[in-house]
Parts: C-alpha cells; sequence; structure tokens
C-alpha cells in the first residue's frame, strides 16, 4: 500500500513526498486470505458436511466426559482428573480452529485478521502445549501406580494435581505468549 501510494505521487511529479512516508514500515498486515481447499472451491459446502458432524461430536464427547467426569464422585481420582483437562483440552483446540473453517466453507469469509490469527495461533500452540503436559502427568500417574503402589495415594494428592497443573499453564502460557 505504501509503495503504490509513493509511486503514484512521483508519477504525478509531487516534488514533496513527506520524510514519514519514506520511512513508514508496517510491522504487521491488516488481514490474511484463507483460501480453504484450492482447486475444491466448488465442492466447499460438501466438503464442509464431515468437519461439522467432527465438531459437534467432539463437542458432545468431551462435554458429557467433562460432565459425567465432574459429577460422579467416585471418578475424583487422579487419572480421571487428567482425563477430564484432556477433554477440556481438546474441546478448546477444536473450538479454536473448526469455527473458522466452517465459515470459509459456509459463508465464504476468506479474511482474517492479524489480531484473529495471533490469537488463533495462541490458542492453537497453548492447547497442543497443555495436552503434551497433561499427558506427561498421566505417564506420571500410571508410572506411581505401577512401581510405587504403596506410596501412589500419598505421592498424587488432589494438591499436588493443581500444583502440577498450575505450572503446566503457566509454563505453556509463559512459551505461548511470544506467538
Amino acid at each position: 500500500m505504501v509503495t503504490v501510494t509513493l509511486n503514484y505521487m512521483l508519477d504525478q511529479n509531487c516534488d514533496r513526498v513527506s520524510q514519514e512516508m519514506w520511512n513508514s514500515t508496517s510491522f504487521h498486515p491488516d488481514y490474511f486470505l484463507l483460501i480453504g481447499i484450492p482447486g475444491l472451491e466448488d465442492s466447499h459446502l460438501l466438503i464442509s458436511i464431515p468437519f461439522s458432524i467432527m465438531y459437534v461430536l467432539a463437542l458432545l464427547g468431551n462435554s458429557m466426559l467433562i460432565l459425567v467426569i465432574s459429577t460422579n464422585e467416585i471418578l475424583h481420582q487422579p487419572m480421571y482428573i487428567f482425563l477430564m483437562m484432556l477433554a477440556f483440552c481438546d474441546t478448546l483446540l477444536s473450538s479454536t480452529t473448526i469455527p473458522k473453517t466452517l465459515s470459509i466453507f459456509w459463508f465464504d469469509s476468506h479474511e482474517i485478521s492479524f489480531n484473529g490469527c495471533l490469537t488463533e495461533v495462541f490458542f492453537i500452540h497453548f492447547a497442543f502445549g497443555i495436552e503434551s503436559s497433561i499427558l506427561l502427568l498421566m505417564a506420571y500417574d500410571r508410572y506411581c501406580a505401577i512401581c510405587h503402589p504403596l506410596t501412589y495415594a500419598a505421592t498424587l494428592t488432589n494438591s499436588f494435581i493443581v500444583k502440577a497443573a498450575t505450572i503446566a499453564v503457566l509454563r505453556i502460557f509463559s512459551m505461548a505468549v511470544p506467538f
């Protein structure tokens, strides 16, 4: 945009171009264009059907899992709490990516703002990092249950789970913020 304006001004024999315009730089574009699936633009509506079905199933399945684990007192054990956290992360991840994909397929909304793109990138990296940390905690849970069964209840207490989850979230948040 700046170069087009400068070329136009030079073509019009303008003898005065401000120094600000010559030194103007943009750190980010206003928007990005997303094209969907190249070559299959005519089939976007048909392609959106599996995406929307998978999204609804992911939301329903993860919501049901979260609801069952949170309401049933018997399932308030570390393994099930980690599964509930994993279901929440999966819901976050699918809710970050699929709505924009469906808006491209259904409404031909090909533009995404720079800030919207940064927000999506942050939440994608954040959700993947949290999932990785939860899988690590689940592996530690199984290690303690198998290798140290007598100290399992003393090792994996609710306060340990809260502290480990808080550290994982803070770690991933500090790593994803630069994105």
